[in-house]
């Protein structure tokens, strides 16, 4: 987007907010009644809008126009949010939109990695706000909610129906607050009472761990104010240990702060550039550079389809300067740059500025990085990757089952996969339970479902291809 469009964009924008506070105390002075519908309506005196640009006066009368004689009763701030949201539309730029209050809230939540409350991941399963996990070191895991719970009630709201961002804003609050949940889970009769103390939980994106042939595996899952630093506090506790190779995978990365994988950069891309900053003309408008050392020991990196935005930056940097080896599929080709701006009314825009290339000049917006290694996953991986978190008893039908049997086959057991829980699939629950010293209902209950997913963590390992070939060529680098 070129410099004048930008500020042609704020201009609107502060324009509009001008108007609006002008419009609202124009109609509120006017205060006349409508005329009857058997007389001829009288033009109201506009509002004045001396200050305003001649391009805006227009929509200034359009909202006078339809605020006040409309056939029904019409929200002024709802005809400004639709005017702005169209507004953005028409730029058509997935990545430039507008952020209600309730929306910039949670991006700021996810740009910043930090927020108070009791640090659980949720979802929605059959209307029920259920445990996805509790985050590790938080109230929520202390308190021992576990996988698979349904929250059926936070301080006295029953949340039944309720979306996963309505359940989040009552459980999130004021650090040192109290927050009581009511929680239904398998094998209780009642619901179990949690009354946890709030804290400011920061979410974590950085998870590394030493394996004993020496490879570092180190996995980043977004860029948000706390990923660089512990990238690299991560980074030198390997090397401390004897890290003689480094995995970093960054699959499933969406990207994040700019500034963050700068960061990550420097650390170990070797000197030159990390990525340049361009206009929509293809100018450069900044550099951003490492001037670190190349590290001794060879990098392959990991990426899929949903390695976006900052995930590309570090991926392609290593790629074009041979510093790292990409392994898995193309990149998704999210390769803009955009700013995060506050506005009137708590609300937030989102727009796109300018677009990043690689080292070596490349675009890659629309295309992705091409791995040096393609490599696909098996099917069943995606299958067994989430776990179960709903409970499913014999006679049912639903694609729960299903993941049902996928995930017993994946153990060993030879079911046909029809998503009915039939006397085969209740036999395979029941031989489950008994061989890992569980009650044998034969139904799949909650404690059934946590040591199916203990066991399935071994069988993921196996069916990870792309973590496999990409060990396979760092031992070859490392010989």
């Amino acid at each position: 987007m070129q410099k004048k469009t930008v500020y042609l964009l704020v201009l609107i924008l502060i324009a509009s907010n001008l108007f609006t506070f002008m419009a609202v105390g124009a109609y509120y002075r006017r205060q006349e009644p409508v005329p009857p519908p058997h007389e001829e309506p009288q033009p109201e005196e506009p509002a004045r809008q001396d200050d305003l640009p001649a391009e805006l006066k227009p929509l200034v009368e359009v909202l006078d126009i339809l605020s006040a004689r409309f056939l029904t009763e019409v929200s002024r701030e709802e005809l400004v949010v639709a005017g702005i949201r169209g507004m953005v539309a028409s730029l058509d730029d997935p990545q430039t939109y507008y952020l209600a209050e309730d929306e910039w809230k949670e991006i700021m939540i996810k740009v910043d990695g930090t927020f108070s409350g009791i640090g659980v991941e949720i979802t929605s399963v059959d209307g029920f706000v259920t445990v996805v996990a509790p985050i590790k070191n938080t109230p929520g895991e202390r308190a021992g909610l576990l996988p698979g719970d349904r929250i059926i009630r936070v301080d006295g709201q029953e949340i039944i129906g309720f979306s996963t961002l309505e359940a989040a804003k009552l459980m999130r609050g004021p650090a040192g607050s109290p927050a009581v949940l009511e929680v239904e889970r398998d094998g209780f009769d009642e619901l179990l009472r949690f009354e946890i103390i709030r804290e400011n939980i920061v979410v974590p994106t950085v998870f590394s761990e030493l394996w004993e042939d020496g490879i570092g595996y180190l996995q980043i899952t977004s860029f948000t104010d706390n990923t660089g630093e512990d990238f690299q506090e991560a980074l030198l506790e390997l090397e401390t240990k004897g890290l003689r190779g480094l995995l970093l995978d960054l699959r499933d990365n969406p990207g994040g702060l700019l500034t963050e994988a700068i960061k990550i950069g420097q650390e170990i891309v070797p000197p030159g550039p990390i990525t340049h900053v361009v206009d929509g003309k293809g100018t450069k408008l900044e550099t951003y550079t490492s001037y670190g050392t190349e590290k001794p020991y060879p990098i392959v990196v990991l990426v899929n389809g949903a390695s976006a935005s900052a995930a590309e930056i570090i991926a392609g940097a290593l790629q074009d300067t041979g510093a790292g080896t990409l392994v898995g599929t193309r990149t998704f080709g999210k390769a803009t740059v955009q700013h995060l701006e506050k506005i009137s009314g708590n609300a937030g825009l989102s727009y796109t500025i300018a677009k990043y290339q690689t080292p070596l000049g490349r675009d890659i917006h629309g295309h992705g990085l091409e791995p040096d290694y393609g490599v696909e996953l098996p099917e069943d991986f995606y299958f067994l990757r989430y776990g179960m978190l709903k409970d499913v008893a014999p006679g049912t039908k639903e694609p729960a089952v299903f993941y049902l049997q996928k995930t017993l086959n994946a153990l060993g057991y030879s079911l046909t996969e029809t998503g009915i829980y039939d006397s085969e699939t209740e036999a395979a629950v029941h031989h489950f339970q008994r061989q890992n010293g569980l009650p044998a209902t034969g139904s799949l209950n909650q404690e059934t479902r946590s040591v199916l997913a203990e066991k399935t963590a071994a069988v993921l390992e196996e069916l990870d291809t792309q973590k496999q070939k990409a060990r396979e060529v760092l031992l070859e680098k490392m010989k």
